[in-house]
């Protein structure tokens, strides 16, 4: 079963996330975490930690009202719904619940306003999460529509791959019978082989070679080209 850690800021962006996350891994026997985090301003020491404590029991309160929200919307009744309040900053946050819980297995969160692959990685509160998450981080688009993908694109650099790192991407695409779109963007490096093949063990893939300068670009071209419903992209 999954544990899923669900960031939240208390919009409908994010609880838009959350139920997305719990359509995706499935209501029954998943543990889903609900966080949020908390930090004031730089300020003197004694309006810090006035702001601490003032910040501390709004996010207590909120979180728990998300949490009965997300309930209220989904039938969570046989999956455990637990939730976590933490002073910092998110990706640091983040970054120090997974190496304290191992059991943690994916982070799904909204981006708002992203329309893109590279707004969502460059400049934004979901790309520190990425970069410094040691997990699998689903970014959600505000508009994300609740189905299960059946054409997901993986961005193949060549680069050697395990079966721990892409488990959560095998998981989805045989839950929702998934194609998938092995896409390569054309550089001036040497050539190597894909390591995902081998991986798929029996899933429906196709694979694709594509130009452009920058690769972004050149992946949010053929995300409409193939029609894609989730693009993966792995940290190196």
């Amino acid at each position: 079963m999954a544990h899923i850690l669900l960031p939240t800021d208390f919009s409908g962006n994010a609880l838009n996330a959350a139920k997305y996350a719990a359509m995706l891994f499935g209501t029954e026997g998943n543990t889903f975490t609900v966080l949020n985090s908390f930090m004031a301003p730089h300020a003197g020491a004694s309006v810090l930690m006035s702001l601490d404590d003032i910040l501390g029991r709004e996010s207590r309160e909120g979180v728990e009202e998300f949490a009965k929200r997300l309930q209220e919307d989904m039938d969570l009744s046989r999956s455990t719904v637990q939730v976590m309040s933490e002073h910092g900053d998110l990706p640091g946050v983040i970054a120090r619940l997974q190496e304290d819980d191992p059991s943690i297995d994916a982070v799904v969160m909204g981006t708002q306003g992203a329309t893109g692959l590279k707004e969502v990685l460059m400049g934004s509160n979901t790309a520190d999460v990425v970069r410094r998450s040691t997990k699998a981080v689903l970014a959600v688009p505000e508009k994300a529509e609740h189905q299960l993908p059946k054409r997901i694109l993986v961005a193949d650099d060549g680069g050697r791959v395990d079966r721990a790192t892409v488990q959560v991407l095998l998981d989805i695409a045989r839950k929702g019978n998934a194609e998938i779109h092995l896409v390569r963007v054309k550089t001036d490096e040497e050539r190597t082989g894909s390591h995902y093949p081998e991986l798929l063990d029996g899933i429906s893939f196709r694979t694709f070679e594509i130009e452009g300068e920058d690769v972004e670009s050149a992946l949010n071209d053929q995300v409409k080209v193939s029609d894609a419903d989730l693009v993966v992209m792995l940290r190196r």
